[in-house]
């Protein structure tokens, strides 16, 4: 990811956010669970605007021990506190939410499969996290990260969509 050029990840990003705000699944949540995105990640930054804009709930992680993350209630970018491993989170008096209570989840990866998994860093939070949830798990990966699948292990949560900018991929949950 750090050797693709700078003009492919925005022109990537831009068009991943514009296929996740044209489906029916965002424009009918009210509640939405978004990584802000740090370094080489797909920009979700354009998405948190735009949920916060179309009044929406949005909501970010917080991580508040080892592999457990917690959706905490986030009214702007402004509100974002730096955290451990270079992360942005809420504030620790944010609102959180129950992930069973989120409506769409959009979920980060290194690499993602067309069978719903996904590598993220490793610390499991995200499949923690996505087994509760009863929402609509959104992958947002670049075309050049897809692979056909990805090495898993039984606790591996898998997504119910990837979008990249070239594509939308339902994944029946990793069936």
């Amino acid at each position: 990811r750090q050797g693709w050029e700078e003009e492919y990840r925005q022109s990537a990003d831009a068009a991943i956010a514009r296929r996740v705000l044209e489906t029916e699944t965002w424009r009918t949540a009210e509640t939405v669970f978004a990584y802000v995105s740090v370094g080489q990640e797909t920009d979700t930054r354009a998405l948190i605007e735009a949920a916060l804009m179309q009044g929406k709930r949005v909501y970010a992680p917080r991580c508040v021990g080892k592999g457990i993350m917690e959706a905490r209630l986030l009214r702007g970018l402004h509100e974002l506190r730096p955290a451990a491993f270079g992360l942005l989170e809420p504030t620790e008096s944010a609102p959180a939410i129950a992930p069973e209570a989120i409506d769409v989840l959009l979920v980060p990866c290194l690499v993602a499969g067309r069978d719903g998994y996904r590598l993220g860093y490793g610390g499991g939070y995200y499949d923690r996290f996505l087994a509760r949830a009863r929402g609509v798990s959104i992958c947002l990966c670049r075309a050049r990260a897809l692979m056909p699948g990805v090495p898993r292990d039984a606790h591996d949560a898998p997504v119910d969509f990837v979008i990249t900018e070239t594509e939308i991929w339902e994944t029946k949950k990793g069936r």
